[in-house]
């Protein structure tokens, strides 16, 4: 995630200079600020985005279930705030098959998973290593934690 939005860092860089160049030859003392906003802009970009991502890691838990024989994996995701729940296939060139992905939120002591099915949304709920409302299952499931 981090890669691809620090990667603008020198597109905004090269753009900065590029104006400069073009204004240089236009009018000599605003080039001056193109030039030194290109190298302001690129450490206060560096600063602050590292900044960032030192205080929000990434981090990701992991629970497994069983379901009529089908080994299920539970992702939850903190930065961003996203699940997946997919199923472990053994002998299979793909061993993981997206069975749903969406958004998670905080509520409380539980994390609200909110799912998308055939053009209409449900909520789950992730609570005391149980997943409760999963769709396939009425009942509430419970997770064990991979390490």
């Amino acid at each position: 995630m981090s890669v691809g939005v620090e990667s603008y860092r020198l597109e905004i860089f090269g753009m900065n200079i590029l104006i400069g160049i073009i204004a240089f030859f236009i009018k000599r003392r605003v080039s001056i600020l193109f030039f030194v906003n290109a190298i302001i802009c690129y450490w206060i970009f560096s600063f602050f985005w590292n900044s960032w991502i030192e205080n929000h890691p990434y981090s990701q838990d992991r629970y497994n279930f069983k379901i009529e024989n089908r080994n299920i994996q539970l992702r939850i995701s903190n930065n961003p705030n996203t699940y997946g729940i997919y199923e472990l296939t053994a002998n299979s060139k793909d061993s993981l098959k997206i069975i749903e992905m969406g958004m998670n939120e905080k509520r409380g002591d539980s994390i609200l998973l909110k799912g998308w099915n055939k053009g209409e949304f449900y909520n789950m709920y992730f609570y005391n290593d149980k997943l409760i409302g999963l769709p396939e299952s009425p009942n509430a499931i419970e997770l064990n934690k991979k390490e």
